[in-house]
């Protein structure tokens, strides 16, 4: 369930983001192209009313020339004819045309060729500035007109402009490398999750498999032994208790097949008592596990019905009970199975509880994390796909309630009813 909304969400939030930034970026361009717009047609409207006073005021020829100099987007003064007088950032470099020029061609008389075609250049982008910003008229006090200041945009609103589709071809970029390597980790996680199923398959298979060769085996004795003495092989008792445990084993195998089935789908769960369920489990790996060295006891209280489904809450019970035996290693000790009702509350809590050698702070960080083991020849699912069955199936929680190295681990399953 979510990671069937994971998608959707993630696509959704990207959508977003990606709308945000383009959004962020229109308005920021727009801001900035007001200010610089405005900046613009100021220092036009300056140049406008200076240009033609500087030409008898040395103190104004001088600031004009400061403030003509910083100014960083085109501009064209020309006459009342259309002459140009000045201009910066034009392609042709004013520097290429003398000032003995343009007073020769505002008198009418002639220029050199070269230099005609120059000024000519200049008129063209005059114009060309124009179809852009209505060009600013130079007036003098009696309303007569000295001329036109003409006036383009700042080179940078022209990158500037570029940002919204840059932002947002970058972020686009961005998310495309992320989903691909998402896409990659989900690969490589369901790799691994096959893997481990196969394994986690084989290791549920191998408890009743290698218990149904022990009987077998223990048959086999028993009848060389009974031939050997001459007597009966196997006692009718015998045989029928080997019998039963050969056929719980079997039904094991039924029930391995059965959890396996139910991976993946929505189990039905039906309130029930976890009492006989943890019972059985807790009987079943009694009988099989070392009685030399193991000792598993059992304790139940009072508890209400839950919702339960029995299979795959046997798989999780077992998991943790195999879990417990194993952190023993190969050491004698004990494994303590209890049913408990939460204190003040309608919960049960199902407690595993070992002797074994415990786990340190930051294996219990890891300790429900896919592949993670302290065994060696462990493959560090069992926890995971238990947690799963509990908390995604049956809506409760599994956690470790205490463990510290040497002083042995408690694991509960707590659900409600």
């Amino acid at each position: 369930m979510r990671r069937t909304l994971l998608r959707p969400i993630l696509f959704a939030g990207s959508a977003l983001l990606m709308v945000g930034v383009f959004v962020f970026s229109l308005l920021l361009i727009q801001r900035l192209t007001d200010e610089v717009t405005t900046t613009s047609r100021l220092l036009a409207r300056f140049c406008a009313q200076a240009s033609f006073p500087a030409t008898t005021s040395p103190q104004i020829r001088r600031l004009l020339s400061d403030v003509i100099a910083g100014i960083e987007f085109p501009i064209i003064i020309t006459d009342a004819e259309g002459n140009p007088r000045a201009w910066r950032l034009i392609e042709v470099d004013p520097a290429l045309v003398p000032r003995e020029s343009l007073d020769s061609l505002q008198m009418r008389l002639a220029i050199s060729p070269v230099i005609h075609d120059r000024i000519d250049r200049v008129r063209a982008r005059a114009q060309a500035l124009d179809r852009k910003n209505t060009p600013i008229r130079m007036m003098s006090d009696g309303g007569e007109m000295l001329g036109r200041v003409h006036y383009g945009e700042a080179p940078v609103l022209s990158l500037l402009r570029w940002l919204p589709i840059s932002s947002v071809a970058g972020v686009a970029l961005l998310l495309l490398v992320g989903f691909s390597g998402l896409a990659g980790i989900r690969a490589a996680e369901q790799r691994t999750i096959w893997v481990g199923m196969a394994k986690e398959t084989a290791h549920q298979l191998g408890t009743p498999i290698s218990a149904l060769l022990g009987w077998l085996e223990l048959l086999r004795h028993r009848i060389a032994s009974g031939r050997a003495d001459g007597g009966d092989a196997v006692t009718a008792a015998e045989l029928e208790e080997t019998l039963d445990e050969m056929t719980r084993d079997v039904e094991h195998l039924n029930k391995v097949a059965q959890r396996f089935s139910r991976v993946g789908s929505a189990p039905t769960l039906v309130p029930g008592d976890v009492r006989p369920v943890v019972r059985e489990v807790a009987g079943y790996m009694r009988k099989r596990a070392p009685r030399d060295r193991v000792e598993i006891t059992e304790r139940y209280d009072e508890v209400p019905v839950v919702p339960l489904n029995t299979e795959l809450f046997e798989w999780a019970v077992e998991n943790l009970i195999s879990n417990a035996i194993n952190a023993l290693d190969l050491k004698p000790g004990r494994v303590e199975v209890a049913v408990e009702r939460v204190a003040g509350s309608d919960a049960v809590d199902v407690v595993v509880r070992d002797t074994g050698r415990g786990m340190t702070p930051a294996e219990q960080r890891r300790a429900f994390t896919p592949g993670y083991t302290t065994r060696r020849r462990g493959w560090g699912l069992g926890l995971p796909l238990a947690r799963r069955v509990i908390q995604e199936y049956h809506r409760g929680r599994l956690f470790i309630r205490q463990s510290a190295p040497g002083q042995g681990t408690t694991m509960v399953i707590r659900l409600r009813s």
